[in-house]
């Protein structure tokens, strides 16, 4: 009651006002909600981006070690070529090593080839002998001759295991014998079977 009363006592100027101060007041809190939602968007893509550098970062430094130890090799390489007069003289000792060693190696090539060729020359000599040997020639002859019966001895082995299978016959008699003891007992069957 007191409440109605203190209502009723509200001027319609001071309700506006109020309303204002209502409509004012949730205005501040959708714009707040919007606020924290753009805020906490902000929030996920600042902490992508963060990951993004510090992926990079990471990228960075493995890259800047590798050019250090570039820029390292560089250098010892740089302290090597800067000592030309050095470089001739490894160069020039190097060049004078491979020509003793071209020397060398023409020369056992050299001397492989003439032996080579003398051991050629000594075979041609044997095999001409060889072929002029007529205890050589009689072993050619009697082994061409041997290779000649050996194949008519293969010739009459397969001729005779053929002939022998031709002339098996105890298989067949056999069969025959068998037949014909069994028609002998259908005929003395047959001979009973009349009597009766």
């Amino acid at each position: 009651m007191l409440r109605l009363r203190h209502v009723d006592t509200v001027t319609a100027s001071e309700l506006k006002n109020m309303q204002e101060v209502l409509v004012s007041k949730e205005t501040e809190v959708v714009r707040s909600e919007s606020t924290a939602r753009g805020l906490t968007t902000e929030s996920h893509r600042l902490q992508q981006d963060l990951e993004k550098v510090q992926q990079l970062e990471g990228k960075i430094g493995a890259e800047l070690s590798t050019l250090k130890e570039q820029v390292s090799t560089m250098e010892t390489e740089l302290l090597t070529y800067r000592d030309l007069d050095a470089l001739r003289r490894s160069a020039d000792d190097k060049r004078k090593r491979l020509q003793e060693e071209r020397l060398t190696l023409s020369q056992r090539r050299d001397s492989f080839l003439q032996l080579l060729q003398e051991m050629n020359q000594k075979h041609e000599a044997l095999k001409t002998k060889l072929q002029e040997n007529e205890t050589h020639a009689q072993l050619t002859n009697l082994e061409r001759k041997w290779q000649h019966l050996e194949q008519n001895n293969f010739v009459m082995k397969e001729f005779i295991a053929s002939k022998t299978q031709e002339n098996d016959y105890e298989s067949v008699a056999k069969v025959v014998y068998q037949q014909v003891a069994d028609y002998n007992k259908s005929l003395i069957e047959a001979l009973q079977n009349n009597r009766t």
